[in-house]
């Protein structure tokens, strides 16, 4: 599914970058349109509309000359954070390294 948002590195104090997700679950997301690398173990903030939750960053990888995926995984569990009904059936294979 895709839903725009706002990320944001607090320790690193630079702005935001807008992106969208590519898959999302309730414990965290595939993210696309990245575009500066962000390594794996980072903590990003990020925002859906009013919405607000700090994730780790677990695989970042480049797919294109100016575009970066990422994996994020939510540091507190956020059920509602997408504000919508999810199928947890086939969430997670994301998450694997042996299926990005």
């Amino acid at each position: 599914m895709v839903l725009g948002l706002r990320i944001s590195q607090p320790e690193v104090h630079s702005g935001q970058l807008l992106v969208h997700t590519l898959d999302i679950t309730s414990s965290g997301a595939k993210i696309g349109a990245v575009r500066e690398y962000i390594h794996s173990g980072s903590v990003l903030l990020i925002q859906r509309g009013h919405n607000r939750t700090h994730c780790r960053v677990i695989w970042s990888r480049r797919v294109g000359p100016r575009e970066i995926q990422m994996g994020v995984e939510f540091l507190k569990h956020s059920a509602r954070f997408w504000e919508l009904d999810l199928d947890e059936a086939s969430a997670g294979v994301w998450l694997s390294s042996s299926q990005r």
